[in-house]
């Protein structure tokens, strides 16, 4: 059967295609990358004291960790670190200082451990801290130190990571940038109830600054929490 020029043309523009999308399916994306002066500016634009190097290159190596590949998810977990720590402030829980009360005690506990909120996203109970240090270091040092988690930095951030990894980003509305559902996945129904709406819109309005500073695409999504 004889081939005319058209037909080879076609059959050969057919291939030039196949193998372009095939190709195009097996180019890894770019890790994210913040600019220092990005991640500075969202923070400082929502009127909290300038983060350090420190807490920039830790904020950076926890969004590979947690698999946070584009700016809006990055943006949406920053404005929740922000409102869990005070703007990247306070890395443990300040109504735990009394050592007499403890509501975190478990069978878990190692002796003399206390297991309230420490790092930037607040881990609490003893067995959050053992599946958050095997799941980062493969060991149980955060069970035997908790303590680290508010004094190192790295700890803190890759702790707030393993959280959002496997807590939050795992909601479905969480990828597709619906905020509220990050809010309802951290919070639980204590701000998504009505009862604190002014806390859970504060973590909103942390977002859309950062989302603008990040350049983020599309418009932030409120909905999830209280709507």
């Amino acid at each position: 059967m004889r081939v005319t020029s058209a037909v080879w043309f076609r059959q050969c523009l057919l291939l030039v295609i196949l193998l372009h999308v095939g190709a195009r399916k097996h180019v890894k994306r770019k890790p994210l990358k913040i600019t220092w002066e990005r991640f500075k500016s969202a923070v400082t634009a929502n009127k909290f004291p300038p983060p350090s190097k420190e807490q920039y290159r830790g904020f950076v190596h926890s969004l590979n960790y947690a698999g946070i590949k584009n700016e809006r998810e990055a943006a949406m977990y920053l404005a929740q670190l922000l409102h869990e720590s005070g703007g990247l402030h306070y890395k443990q829980e300040l109504a735990y200082k009394d050592k007499s009360y403890d509501p975190y005690k478990s069978d878990l506990d190692v002796p003399g451990k206390r297991y309230f909120g420490r790092g930037y996203i607040q881990l609490t109970w003893a067995e959050n801290y053992l599946n958050a240090s095997r799941g980062i270091y493969k060991d149980d040092r955060l069970l035997q130190n908790p303590d680290l988690v508010a004094n190192d930095e790295k700890a803190a951030f890759l702790t707030a990571g393993w959280y959002w990894k496997t807590r939050v980003a795992v909601v479905p509305g969480v990828k597709k940038g619906r905020f509220g559902e990050a809010t309802r996945a951290i919070t639980g129904v204590i701000e998504c109830n009505g009862n604190y709406l002014k806390s859970s819109k504060k973590r909103f309005k942390y977002y859309k600054v950062i989302f603008h500073k990040f350049g983020a695409k599309g418009r932030p999504d409120e909905r999830g929490c209280y709507n």
